[in-house]
């Protein structure tokens, strides 16, 4: 009983269409799993180094604002200094002068390494109106100092102004960049 001539080749093409069919979705599925996996460590990637250069802007913002802090003291100090050696000098100006100097001095010293140790860090700020700002606050500072020096007179107005206006720059980077960052545990 021969049916046709034909039925063993329609089941061998079916057999190898039902296998091309599985290796072509083996495939495409494959290769659709290689996209995502590609594009989900792109993303990973671009998140750690988003929360790189956030970690680093929030220590510079936090190392600037501190190093203005003491910037702003230690010329305080060295004002301080500076008028109690002029009073010193007018009240007693049969004594030697270096008697009194070295406190002066140490505080001149003082302000010098804390004015440096600013100026080193500004650059560092990633965020430009930020950083004019503090960079603006930096130099009426050692302008002031120098006018100290000269025992020329120092508006502390305007040395405030500077240094507030920085530390308001500061404070509100710090927090637009807490406001942006996304919370460690989902919201439920």
């Amino acid at each position: 009983m021969a049916s046709g001539g034909w039925g063993w080749f329609t089941t061998v093409v079916s057999i190898l269409i039902g296998q091309a069919t599985a290796l072509a979705m083996g495939l495409i599925n494959n290769r659709s799993a290689v996209s995502r996996e590609t594009r989900a460590r792109a993303a990973d990637r671009y998140k750690v180094v988003a929360e790189r250069r956030e970690t680093f802007e929030l220590a510079q913002l936090v190392e600037v604002n501190t190093l203005l802090r003491n910037a702003m003291t230690s010329l305080h100090a060295f004002v301080s200094a500076r008028r109690h050696y002029s009073s010193r000098l007018r009240e007693d100006p049969a004594a030697p002068p270096e008697t009194y100097r070295q406190p002066m001095q140490d505080a001149s010293d003082a302000a010098d390494a804390a004015l440096d140790a600013l100026r080193s860090q500004i650059g560092f700020l990633l965020a430009d109106d930020v950083r004019a700002l503090a960079d603006a606050a930096e130099k009426a500072l050692t302008m002031a100092a120098a006018g100290v020096q000269r025992d020329e007179p120092v508006d502390p107005g305007a040395l405030g102004a500077r240094a507030n206006a920085a530390y308001e720059a500061l404070s509100a980077r710090l927090r637009d960049i807490y406001a942006t960052r996304e919370p460690a545990v989902p919201a439920a």
